[in-house]
């Protein structure tokens, strides 16, 4: 008995040994702190001075290729027989857009939105499958929201930056060397036509 419990024992290290040999090495991310604007159907909370004194922060409104990708999200579910409603996309079509033109690894979020990453993540998927984009699901960490502005989203990507270069210059330089490239977004946008 004690001989079969060691085999098992060893057959299942060997087995965890070997999975670590395959899996790839994690990366390395880094936090940023975005202000959004993302589906401006509701009335957003002003922002503060003080909540715009983190390091390595990102403006949504600096990197056009979110708010496109997050409406071609959202146009997938239009049915265009109908007349097209006053707001066609929802909050699921930016996380997911932020997933796939951001490469974000890592949301900072409440428990209570769960359901709603998971939302994004397929409709990050299936974008992603139909138009042969690399796609790697976001993962929740679970962060208390009381006291951060709801205009702030803290969030981690693969995209490392050697130094903090301001808001301005931080989400310009993310938008052109970190992001979906603009002629493919052009390419996905024709396809949608």
């Amino acid at each position: 008995m004690k001989a079969n419990l060691s085999k098992k024992k060893m057959t299942v290290i060997h087995h965890r040994q070997h999975q670590h040999k395959n899996q790839q090495p994690i990366p390395q991310l880094q936090r940023w702190y975005m202000i959004v604007d993302g589906n401006q159907h509701h009335q957003l909370s002003r922002l503060s001075p003080a909540d715009l004194q983190h390091e390595f922060m990102l403006s949504e409104a600096l990197i056009p290729q979110l708010r496109l990708i997050a409406m071609l999200i959202a146009a997938q579910r239009v049915n265009f027989q109908h007349p097209t409603p006053a707001q066609i996309s929802d909050e699921a079509d930016w996380f997911a857009a932020r997933i796939l033109v951001m490469g974000v690894r890592v949301f900072h979020l409440d428990i209570t939105l769960i359901p709603l990453l998971k939302i994004a993540n397929k409709r990050a998927r299936a974008f992603a499958n139909r138009h042969n984009l690399a796609f790697t699901p976001a993962q929740m960490r679970m962060s208390l929201h009381a006291g951060r502005p709801e205009r702030l989203l803290i969030l981690e990507t693969v995209t490392q930056a050697g130094q903090d270069q301001g808001i301005i210059h931080n989400s310009q330089h993310f938008a052109k060397t970190a992001c979906l490239p603009k002629s493919l977004i052009v390419q996905m946008c024709q396809e949608h036509k």
